[in-house]
């Protein structure tokens, strides 16, 4: 079952960083071009080493500090708020740039074994000692998890940067995660699931919600201490919300007026993963009224008909698997399980099982690490093909961070938890809003610095709102009118809607609709 989920998420990866590849061939050979006006008029014909950056420029005729001199003609390439490359930008455009497009895979390949292995059995421990839901999990505990990419980049941004690169990501991120995550795990669910109503009516309530404060919050291009609280306390009422999630569920499901929304499921549903379910302690076994059962007892009959499984895979990782294509992946593999091996714990062993709570910390640090490589590797990779960096958000660095997202959906909803999976991908976005974005501001304007407040531009803002409120209100109607079904039409019409959105999204932010924001600045990067 591990090999044919690396097999799908390795597909998903060869394809989408092939792009980037067949990209750098064909691309133009310099990202800026420059003209008369531009500073930058020594010599036109320059090699790209040759030529003086505009940062530089501001650098040199100012006394001030630092890598980056703000400059009201152009704004700063998202490149030079992460470390510089080691490899130079001559030598990336010469064919330097595959060391990174490498690099990006390897994160991939990084962040799908942590996910496997380590991050989604700790969520399956946490569920059986809560006996919670599995969509409550997956929109609480597993949206954490996967959304650590996005909390580091909006701290990064309030107390490093001093920009708004974070709500960039947040913004970009969102549709990334409800339309093409949800899609991805209707195309390879692998059978039809179906799915139960109120999580995604729930979850899509509270992310509404998130947009309306969020725009609120920035009416004035401006967030004080009182935005971060609502954005705090916003969260906190969700969590709570959950906590009685089983009882307003209950009272919910019996108003009459809301009967439509409980289709009645006639065929049976076969191809259950039992070793998910007897792991997790639930079932989606559906009954006519499409309730989601949890918490299994010990002695019920679907226990006692499972084989026992207790370490009855266990091998170690230093054995190869067997077969040429197996052990390269393996030895290609072996760095990131040995690292994995002595710094998390593995909960499904009998020894470690009650360090479950570790191993899910140490899988959100390893996350959130890979993580952050590989959105480094993907803004270099956009610079140097010349792909403006405001593009790059909506497109490239929105899907480097919700890579965990989508690897850890995509592991689940083949196990055959179809709410866990749509709650996860939606509950992400939730917590990328009120606590990715609150926690960094409530720190910054309530304790570091008191009476402060953050500045933020947010130009194009009524655009990306108006884009999520829009995506949000297509899939509660695609969902609906699919009889909520999770499968390949419904994963294929998600998947439409965001390339739809995509091509939107750069024609607008190619200006061509209108000027909708200064270029971009040269740099030495």
């Amino acid at each position: 079952m591990a090999e044919r989920r690396r097999d799908t998420i390795a597909f998903i990866a060869v394809f989408y960083m092939g792009f980037c590849l067949m990209y750098h061939i064909y691309t133009a050979p310099f990202p800026f071009d420059t003209n008369e006006d531009s500073p930058n008029t020594t010599d036109q014909k320059a090699s790209p080493a040759q030529r003086k950056p505009l940062s530089a420029l501001n650098y040199e005729e100012s006394n001030t500090t630092g890598p980056w001199v703000k400059n009201d003609n152009c704004t700063p390439p998202d490149i030079e708020q992460f470390p510089r490359p080691v490899i130079d930008y001559a030598t990336r455009r010469k064919g330097g740039l595959i060391l990174h497009i490498f690099v990006s895979l390897y994160m991939l390949l990084g962040l799908a074994i942590i996910c496997d292995e380590y991050f989604v059995p700790s969520l399956e421990k946490i569920c059986k000692l809560l006996n919670i839901q599995s969509d409550v999990a997956g929109a609480t505990f597993m949206a954490a998890g996967s959304s650590a990419p996005e909390l580091a980049t909006a701290i990064i941004a309030v107390f490093v940067a001093k920009d708004d690169i974070g709500i960039g990501t947040v913004v970009g991120s969102a549709v990334f995660n409800i339309a093409f995550v949800i899609g991805i795990c209707g195309l390879f669910a692998g059978r039809a699931i179906h799915l139960n109503w109120w999580p995604l009516f729930r979850d899509c309530l509270f992310y509404l919600l998130s947009i309306l404060a969020l725009l609120f919050a920035l009416r004035d291009e401006t967030v004080t201490w009182v935005e971060s609280v609502l954005f705090l306390s916003l969260y906190s009422l969700y969590i709570v919300f959950m906590c009685f999630n089983q009882r307003i569920e209950k009272w919910m499901k019996g108003l009459q007026c809301l009967s439509c929304l409980t289709p009645r499921v006639s065929e049976p549903i076969n191809g259950v993963s039992y070793h998910a379910l007897r792991d997790l302690g639930l079932s989606n076994v559906e009954s006519p009224d499409n309730k989601f059962n949890t918490s299994v007892n010990s002695d019920s009959s679907l226990d006692a008909s499972l084989p026992p499984t207790e370490e009855e895979e266990e091998r170690s990782i230093f054995s190869p698997p067997g077969g040429k294509c197996r052990n390269f992946f393996w030895l290609l593999s072996l760095p990131i399980l040995i690292c994995c091996y002595f710094t998390i714990p593995d909960c499904r062993r009998s020894k470690w099982e009650k360090l479950f709570l570790i191993t899910f910390l140490s899988s959100c640090v390893w996350i959130g690490v890979f993580s952050y490589v590989l959105v480094w590797m993907i803004t270099v990779i956009g610079f140097t093909l010349n792909i403006k960096d405001t593009i790059m958000g909506l497109t490239f660095l929105a899907a480097g961070a919700s890579i965990p997202d989508a690897i850890s959906s995509l592991i689940v909803v083949r196990d055959g938890l179809g709410d866990m999976a749509v709650s996860n991908a939606v509950g992400s976005n939730v917590f990328d809003i009120l606590l990715c974005l609150g926690l960094p501001w409530f720190i910054q304007t309530a304790i570091v610095s008191p009476g402060s407040h953050i500045t933020v531009r947010s130009r194009g803002l009524t655009y990306s709102t108006i884009t999520l409120l829009l995506t949000v209100v297509f899939l509660l109607l695609a969902t609906h009118l699919n009889r909520w079904k999770l499968d390949k039409k419904y994963g294929g019409i998600l998947l439409a809607w965001y390339g739809i959105f995509m091509v939107v999204a750069v024609l607008y932010e190619s200006s061509l609709f209108g000027n909708v924001g200064l270029p971009m600045c040269p740099s030495d990067f």
